[in-house]
């Protein structure tokens, strides 16, 4: 299976769930309230000590393994099928407080922080399980499930979610690999301390764009999904344009039942 059709999966998956139970409760983290939910046979966490299972009963097994990965890893998740991978990287913004109680006007930042790495549809792996250990030297597909949360009744909540092609955000792989922080030496009056240069990269936030607020939507370069997914309803075309007058087509699909 493709990787983009995988991330069809996962968001059919995601987006069934939130319809099911619309504003659930997000816990700690968005990232593991979306790890927990994506329905795998096996899980892995990854952590300072190593990689461990984690075992736990799952009845639908869309996919064979969803790895979770720890703080510095990249992506923050990685699921899998059939020995394809694709990388999930994981963004939550909070909503403001007017936008929880009416639902309407800009709901958070309209800009999203990506510290030292540059955001692509394509990223090396970075992460200590061996089973992967072959995509650090191969681009994997990514794509990034942006989370709208917000204190609904004390505690915090999914009120929107998207899941955006990479290539959405950033197409420019080469881009991606070259730009990283800088270490100096000889710094201070004995020479012996260093500056790091720790670069912040500003993108536009898909989660404030006036055609997706609010909503449950997949964002990817496929087209005419409807007629491998029937569940799933066509809601518009959005074309990037580049510096130097390119244009890339995104189409956008929610759940047909689905009036978000």
């Amino acid at each position: 299976m493709e990787p983009e059709r995988m991330a069809v999966e996962l968001f059919i998956a995601l987006a069934t769930y939130l319809q099911k139970e619309p504003r659930p409760p997000m816990g700690d983290s968005f990232e593991e309230w979306l790890f927990w939910r994506i329905p795998a046979a096996e899980r892995y966490r990854s952590a300072r000590q190593g990689v461990a299972r984690i075992e736990i009963p799952t009845s639908e097994r869309r996919f064979d393994v969803a790895l979770w990965q720890s703080l510095l890893e990249h992506p923050d998740l990685v699921v899998e099928r059939d020995g394809v991978c694709l990388g999930i990287e994981c963004k939550s913004l909070a909503a403001s407080a007017r936008f929880i109680e009416l639902g309407s006007g800009v709901p958070c930042r309209t800009t999203i922080d990506f510290n030292s790495t540059v955001p692509c549809g394509q990223e090396n792996y970075k992460g200590k399980f061996e089973r992967y250990s072959s995509l650090k030297s191969r681009p994997t597909r990514t794509f990034y499930a942006l989370g709208l949360y917000g204190e609904v009744e004390d505690e915090n909540r999914v009120l929107s979610l998207l899941l955006v092609d990479g290539h959405y955000i950033n197409r420019d792989y080469r881009l991606h690999q070259e730009h990283r922080n800088v270490s100096r030496g000889g710094f201070g009056s004995y020479g012996d301390g260093r500056v790091r240069e720790r670069k912040m990269y500003i993108f536009p936030n898909p989660l404030t764009d006036s055609d997706l607020i609010g909503s449950i939507c997949l964002v990817t370069e496929m087209e005419d999904l409807k007629a491998d997914y029937p569940q799933l309803t066509y809601v518009m075309t959005k074309v990037r344009h580049t510096p130097a007058g390119e244009k890339y087509p995104f189409h956008v699909y929610r759940l047909s039942n689905d009036q978000g």
